[in-house]
């Protein structure tokens, strides 16, 4: 019976070693479409949804029809998306990325550590004639790491001295 219990023990060691707490980036990142739904300030405040006020916080814009000008471009089908392409070495993917922002189509290069979750991404173009295709780039260049699953990503940024999120989810 003592050789059972542990012929079973010895059995189910190797699986909880085999365990481990870094992320599946190729199926988080890649074989879909990723649209932008907001972009966060510090992480949670929606800078895009309905509680903004662009005439009393003008943020990316310099007034609310300003805003209402970028949300109708933002649910324009095509407009503020990413995919990424790229290999997977040791716990780190790497690859090209091609999307567009408002006005402006571009390509790329982008990284992911699954373990770290550090993501760092450079966009050919920097430049958009939006306000928030200008800061769909700005966050893409200035993306520090990512956070999400193979629905909903999150790619967090700095921005000046703040903390900020781009939050997507997959295009159907």
């Amino acid at each position: 019976m003592k050789n059972r219990c542990l012929f079973i023990l010895l059995c189910i060691l190797p699986m909880l070693c085999g365990c481990n707490e870094s992320d599946d980036v190729v199926r988080i990142f890649t074989g879909k479409t990723w649209k932008l739904t907001d972009v966060l300030d510090g992480g949670t405040y929606p800078i895009i949804g309905n509680s903004y006020d662009a005439s009393s916080n003008p943020g990316y814009w310099s007034s609310n029809e300003a805003k209402e000008a970028s949300i109708k471009l933002l649910e324009t089908e095509n407009n503020f998306t990413i995919t990424f392409t790229g290999v997977l070495t040791n716990k780190t993917i790497s690859g090209g990325i091609s999307g567009r922002a408002a006005s402006t189509s571009f390509t790329g290069s982008w990284s992911a550590d699954a373990e770290s979750r550090l993501f760092k991404a450079k966009p050919s173009s920097t430049s958009d004639n939006d306000a928030l295709g200008k800061a769909f780039l700005n966050g893409l260049n200035n993306a520090t790491s990512y956070g999400g699953d193979e629905n909903n990503l999150y790619i967090y940024f700095k921005e000046g001295d703040k903390k900020r999120c781009l939050s997507f989810h997959v295009q159907e």
